[in-house]
């Protein structure tokens, strides 16, 4: 009886570590993922973490957020790296220069797609946004959208 017991605990353990291996190496493929890494406890930055959660009315399987200050040369460069490899890229560009956009990323699973959506501020700081679920491009912009009331 308490053999059978150890089995079940040490069963579901296993279950859980696989599991949450799953969850961690989605975007591991990713260079964002160093970002997020990195920066995302350091002095000046403010990150997020959502799993398997609801935004604005849509599920999501993973959103993570980065807010920083002075390393937006450091974010550049992962940011370059991953664009090279997007499905689908749409930035905006101003006086030449990317100022904010969003690259639709090769799916980890039909069904599942992937984006990492970023914007540029003054003096080195942004936001970088990885999202990982069933959105399309579609209600992807929708949940960016900011609707005047």
């Amino acid at each position: 009886m308490i053999m059978k017991k150890n089995m079940i605990i040490r069963m579901i353990m296993i279950s859980m570590m696989m599991f949450s291996a799953s969850i961690m190496s989605a975007q591991d493929d990713l260079q964002v993922s160093n970002v997020f890494q990195l920066y995302g406890h350091d002095k000046g930055c403010k990150m997020v973490e959502l799993h398997h959660g609801t935004f604005k009315g849509y599920q999501l399987d993973v959103y993570k957020s980065l807010i920083y200050k002075k390393i937006g040369n450091n974010v550049e460069n992962y940011l370059k790296q991953d664009r090279k490899n997007a499905k689908k890229v749409r930035e905006i560009i101003e006086d030449g220069q990317v100022t904010s956009g969003y690259y639709l990323m090769r799916p980890i699973k039909a069904g599942t797609n992937r984006y990492i959506l970023f914007k540029k501020g003054e003096n080195q700081s942004g936001t970088v946004i990885y999202i990982e679920g069933s959105l399309s491009p579609e209600q992807l912009m929708d949940l960016c959208t900011i609707r005047k009331k």
